[in-house]
């Protein structure tokens, strides 16, 4: 589980930095990686800053800085011809993606990847696009953020009222924000119309999200699009039905909209608990996808067209911590043959 992970990461950030990385993908036989990133932003935009960091600039150049001493970046097309012939890069190799299709990808990653070279993929929630609707967790985060300027607001009594009805026994705003689920989304709206909060007034203010003339824009310069299902669910928690009706309706918006070629599809959250069953209807006689790719780290999945990611906004760790840290936790599950992801 991605806790265990995080820990291990933490716990040996400075040994784990001190080994050669070339030796350890050597080692491991694990030559390519994906990593996967959300936003770049020197102040942490309101909607994200309550859920989990961001590189900075400086911080994500020195990243890119570090992965190209020691990979060579590949193209998604790269990628799909290498698992046609069944085979994976040879050398050290990388993909860079990106998930839920945020402005920051136009406004300040896009221009870096150009100036180094670097080609990227980016996922896109369908139901986002164009910034006509807002991530739940995100509006926690606007939410919390509210709280923490008007403290006031907690003495509300509708808003005591509503942490009865929705979060009893947290311990405190913060938390029981958190503790919403996909779910029970609508209760995040009404907690807003108590203190007066307006998502769609944000939207149009801030326009957190790409817009289609934006992805046209970077489709022209290189880079790459998929899907990330339409409204960001995590899919242990629906049925088998609803997560091959989120997937197929987000590939299938995405790939009309822009036009793509190919087929691709980042899960939202994680793919853990997702079940064989859906590959096998996914990926069928009559298939929805080329590629998708999870995101659980350095593993190896049952599923050949299937990827694992890793993510690169782990605290305060460098892209050199966080990736020989997953070397070194990929070699330890290995001793208990559990570096691959089996599905029921």
């Amino acid at each position: 589980m991605a806790g265990y992970r995080n820990a291990f990461l933490r716990f040996f950030r400075k040994p784990g930095a001190l080994l050669p990385t070339p030796w350890l993908a050597a080692w491991s036989g694990q030559r390519f990686i994906v990593p996967v990133y959300h936003a770049v932003a020197d102040e942490n935009p309101e909607h994200i800053r309550h859920l989990y960091p961001v590189k900075t600039v400086r911080e994500f150049t020195a990243d890119l800085d570090f992965l190209l001493k020691t990979y060579q970046p590949i193209r998604l097309a790269d990628l799909e011809l290498l698992l046609n012939e069944g085979i994976f890069p040879k050398t050290n190799a990388f993909l860079l993606t990106f998930d839920d299709g945020l402005r920051e990808f136009f406004d300040l990653i896009a221009p870096l990847l150009l100036q180094k070279g670097i080609p990227a993929i980016c996922f896109l929630n369908s139901d986002f696009i164009d910034n006509r609707g807002l991530f739940f967790r995100y509006k926690a985060s606007l939410l919390i953020g509210t709280f923490e300027r008007k403290k006031e607001q907690a003495s509300n009594p509708l808003v005591t009222q509503w942490l009865r009805q929705y979060a009893a026994g947290a311990k405190n705003i913060r938390s029981a924000l958190l503790s919403v689920s996909y779910q029970h989304q609508g209760a995040l709206d009404e907690l807003a119309a108590v203190i007066d909060f307006d998502f769609s007034d944000y939207l149009t203010r801030q326009q957190p999200y790409l817009n289609s003339g934006q992805v046209a824009s970077l489709q022209k310069q290189g880079f790459f699009f998929g899907a990330h299902s339409c409204d960001h669910p995590e899919y242990r928690f629906l049925s088998l039905e609803e997560q091959i009706r989120q997937t197929r309706e987000s590939v299938a918006d995405v790939c009309e909209r822009f036009a793509l070629p190919y087929r691709t599809f980042a899960f939202p959250f994680t793919d853990y608990g997702v079940s064989k069953a859906f590959f096998q209807n996914l990926y069928g006689q009559a298939p929805v996808l080329d590629l998708s790719f999870g995101c659980a780290g350095l593993k190896k999945d049952s599923f050949p067209r299937h990827i694992q990611r890793i993510p690169f906004e782990t605290g305060d760790l460098s892209a050199k911590e966080i990736l020989n840290n997953e070397y070194l936790y990929f070699l330890l599950k290995a001793l208990a043959g559990k570096n691959r992801i089996r599905r029921t």
